[in-house]
């Protein structure tokens, strides 16, 4: 099981812990506050904010004005890495102040060689090689979320959300002021964080044992990341064998007479574009250069102390960067990853996901929402205009937690109604919807118990859609999810957690539009071999459940295991909102694995697990069993690697024929490994291998990506990660023919195929508001079809007799005029015809983005972005004579500015 490489960051770098003894302060146990204000009251460490009373500092990262030295001192960290437990090598003193408006943080980061200090420059919320310090808030109080803040030596600043104790989300951008020097004696760092961008309840109104305001405690905690060395030491200490991070903060006491700020921000902007595309000859709907502007605005408002609502309206994402180029030859869609600020913030809040361990299967999948037009223009048409995305007009979000202790989600967007225009062959025009208009609502809440260790939760999803003629025979007119979790961590110590979920879907539409879910690939009830799958072309609604439990012991020790079953009824559907793959599954999982994260002599931490798992439909069929060992390690000069083996057992596939009879689907093997250097250097490198073989059919598949990473200087990092793969699929499926009579073929070929891509990115921060990034990708994929086949015995016990080979130039011809090929089964003339399958496909994708924030909160983008594209059917491969061409393509180029400027009201 692998996290994501956001928990991953929020795990290294907030981890927050220790696995030697407490230090001497905490060890102690005693309740005496020292006279630096800092207290032991058992293993908690506590802190006392101090309050500014008439003055504030100015923060330009200067700490010798005299309101600092009054403030209560919090030291003493505790390395976590490379030595747990031990004293870290440079001293840390960090303290906390408070005025009516803000929280005030001042770090003084001791350095016994000042020189060797690592400050790269970075655009903000980039994860760079650098030394950092950072601030983590707990204001609600829960010890499951945080508010997280980060600064490095030259003012680079990041802040992100913990949720959930260890999960993190670095989308969340918060308005708020910070400033770094270096020094003889090091570095110091100053923070102004507003109280307007932190949810807390008010102060109490009770009374301490001295008559004064008794005040509010807010979770704290402090880590400091020494680049050159590797080093991490934090103030209040975590074991790494617990997986608790927000739990085990230390403590803010002392915040008297705190009230929420009023919060209203207002965020307008203003989008101009335009866009330029190759000629299209006799295409009357064309327009060379197609100039656009528009406007809208972001607006956030504090409904209560703990509840934000968010809206946008008009919204533009053009300055996000362009998907990577694939060749998808399943039946399955891809999936891409969310990059629009306005979605992936408050993530931690909507995820449900459906799968095991992790995985792209989701209640809610948000590009869902201003998605690409699903209907096109008639068949026949000669030219068509060129449709954008589903608008989105308006989408609203409110979250945060209530005062009963809810962590509270609601999203609705509404998207509009995007039609294309066409000409037919006979010299008519037309138009039609190809996308509707559409209404999409998510809701979602959790309630946590007993400080976090337990927790139930609600999600339900709505859309709708506003049909016509032109959209009913393939899009639903109403789908609905709903569902429950709850996890539950068991025994005094918390390390072994039960989790669980229910849920169930119901979708709504034409008979026609329900049929296209029948047939789909996520369920294919026309399977003639599937007794249990109920195909019935007049049903108007399509309903369906799927449930999860799993028991996970993830602390204590060295040793980590899972047990875990995903079962999904046939009907089950999210893919209106959500994403799903596959429905009409069972499947079951085991791991283990042990770790060993203290440094020895060779390696500063390894891991070693092993997963076993089975599946099954609902109607009995074996689709998997399988294994696998896999390990990953860092040595103590920080280089690095990984690698494992996977064995997957004969098996049946209910998708291999599209809708046909499922097909035996011979044993494979699949290893992979990987490798990096020392990411402190100033060139970095890694390398990324996969190769996999099906020993019965001749299979196999080779996929290789080194990478080089570059910095030339503190402002500028080059990174160039080509790939290159080759892949023999001996039973790749091509089309599905049926005879006069209505017999069925389902033809395969043997494809091989080549890909080869450039990833390249390239930042330069010229300060920690203006930045410049660059993101290009060629592409070039190519793949031919030989020894053609139909399916002849499915489940025959051996690979050769589950086919019937088509001899080359008597039962297969190709006809060189319609590039499609002739099937001659009987010899009695071709029954059988399907198109060549052959491909040759040419993309270039490119992203340049000047970003300037030329206030707190507002931003200047200007952004070129370009697009080559071309596809062929020769299915040659020359990489070289392919890179070329890529280049000769006619680009469509979109030039953009956007402005945008924050208002707290």
């Amino acid at each position: 099981m692998t996290s994501s490489r956001l928990a991953r960051l929020a795990i290294f770098v907030l981890a927050l812990g220790s696995t030697a003894p407490l230090d001497a302060q905490q060890a102690s146990g005693t309740a005496e506050r020292d006279a630096r204000g800092v207290r032991a009251a058992g293993s908690v460490r506590s802190l006392m904010a101090f309050r500014f009373a008439d003055a504030a500092p100015v923060i330009d990262g200067r700490l010798d004005e005299p309101l600092w030295a009054a403030v209560p001192v919090a030291t003493d960290f505790v390395q976590r890495e490379p030595n747990a437990g031990l004293p870290p090598s440079q001293r840390t003193e960090a303290r906390v102040a408070y005025d009516d408006r803000a929280v005030y943080v001042a770090v003084r980061l001791f350095d016994t060689e000042p020189q060797r200090i690592v400050a790269q420059l970075a655009r903000r919320d980039v994860e760079v090689h650098s030394e950092w310090i950072y601030v983590g808030f707990d204001s609600y109080f829960d010890r499951r979320t945080a508010f997280v803040f980060g600064l490095n030596p030259r003012g680079v600043k990041r802040d992100f959300v913990i949720f959930d104790d260890t999960n993190s989300d670095d989308s969340w951008d918060a308005v708020w002021e910070g400033a770094a020097r270096i020094d003889s004696l090091g570095w110091t760092a100053e923070f102004r964080i507003p109280l307007s961008q932190l949810r807390f309840a008010p102060s109490p109104a009770a009374v301490d044992a001295g008559g004064g305001e008794a005040g509010s405690v807010w979770g704290v905690q402090f880590a400091r990341v020494i680049a050159r060395t590797g080093e991490e030491a934090f103030w209040a200490p975590t074991p790494p064998d617990m997986d608790r991070i927000v739990s085990l903060f230390g403590e803010l006491r002392g915040l008297r007479g705190l009230r929420p700020q009023r919060r209203l921000e207002v965020q307008p902007y203003t989008v101009g574009r335009v866009t330029r595309a190759p000629d299209q000859p006799g295409n009357p709907f064309f327009r060379r250069n197609d100039p656009v502007g528009s406007a809208g605005a972001d607006i956030k408002y504090g409904v209560t102390s703990n509840l934000t609502l968010s809206a946008t309206i008009n919204p533009d994402f053009g300055q996000v960067e362009a998907d990577p180029s694939q060749v998808n030859l399943t039946a399955f869609e891809t999936f891409f990853s969310e990059q629009r600020t306005f979605f992936i913030e408050s993530t931690d809040i909507f995820r449900f996901g459906v799968g095991i361990g992790g995985g792209s299967e989701s209640v809610f999948y948000s590009r869902r929402i201003g998605r690409p037009p699903q209907g096109g223009s008639p068949e026949g048409a000669l030219h068509s205009s060129h449709v954008e995305p589903a608008p989105i007009l308006a989408a609203v979000k409110l979250s945060g937690k209530t005062a009963a202790g809810w962590s509270v989600g609601v999203l609705d967007a509404v998207t509009g109604e995007q039609r294309v225009r066409y000409l037919l062959g006979d010299g008519s025009a037309g138009d039609r919807i190809v996308e509707p208009r559409s209404n999409y609502l998510v809701a979602r809440g959790s309630r946590d118990f007993r400080d976090g260790g337990s927790a139930l939760g609600v999600i339900a999803t709505a859309t709708h859609r506003d049909l016509g003629p032109d959209t009913r025979d393939f899009l639903r007119h109403a789908a609905y999810t709903g569902g429950v979790d709850a996890r539950h961590r068991l025994g005094e110590s918390g390390n072994v957690q039960l989790r669980a979920w229910l849920l169930g879907s119901h979708v709504r539409g034409s008979p026609a539009a329900i049929d296209v879910l029948q047939r789909s690939p996520a369920r294919y009830f026309q399977r003639p071999d599937a007794a249990h799958l109920d195909h019935d072309p007049a049903r108007k609604t399509l309903s369906g459940g799927a449930a999860m439990l799993e028991l996970t012991k993830f602390g204590g020790g060295r040793w980590r295991w899972a047990l875990a079953t995903n079962a999904r009824s046939p009907g089950f559907e999210l893919n209106d909102i959500g994403f799903l793959r596959e429905a009409d599954a069972i499947t079951q999982i085991g791991f283990l694995g042990y770790e060993q994260p203290r440094a020895g002599p060779i390696f500063r931490r390894w891991q070693l697990n092993s997963n076993a798992w089975s599946g099954w439909t609902t109607g009995g069929e074996r689709t998997s069993t399988g294994a696998n060992v896999n390990g990953n390690f860092q040595l103590n000069s920080l280089w690095g690697g990984y690698g494992g083996v996977a064995r997957e057992l004969e098996a049946l596939s209910p998708n291999a024929l599209r809708g046909g009879p499922a097909l035996l689907r011979p044993a494979r093997t699949n290893a992979w490994m990987g490798m990096y250097s020392d990411r402190r250097k100033a060139v970095r490198a890694e390398l990324d291998a996969n190769v996999s073989r099906e020993p019965e059919s001749g299979s196999s598949s080779l996929w290789l990506e080194p990478s080089v990473g570059i910095r030339p200087s503190a402002r500028a990092d080059l990174s160039l990660r080509p790939g290159w793969s080759r892949s023999i699929d001996a039973w790749q499926f091509v089309a599905r023919r049926n005879e006069a009579d209505g017999t069925p073929h389902y033809i395969h070929g043997r494809l091989e195929q080549h890909t080869l891509s450039l990833t390249a990115r390239l930042a330069v921060t010229f300060t920690p508001e203006l930045s410049f990034q660059f993101y290009g990708q060629p592409f070039v994929g190519a793949g031919t079809f030989d020894r053609f086949t139909t399916v002849a015995d499915p489940r025959a016990e051996r690979f050769v007799d589950r086919f019937r080979v088509l001899a080359p130039g008597t039962e297969i011809v190709l006809d060189e005029a319609s590039q499609e090929y002739e099937v001659d089964l009987d010899g009695g003339g071709p029954e059988l015809r399907f198109g060549r399958p052959d491909f040759t496909v040419r993309e270039f994708a490119s992203t340049s983005v000047m970003r300037w924030e030329y206030r707190p909160g507002s931003t200047l983008f200007v952004v070129w972005s370009q697009g080559r594209s071309f596809y062929g059917r020769d299915g040659a491969f020359d990489a070289g004579r392919d890179a070329r061409r890529i280049f000769g393509i006619r680009p469509t180029n979109v030039l953009l500015v956007k402005v945008s400027y924050w208002m707290s009201l």
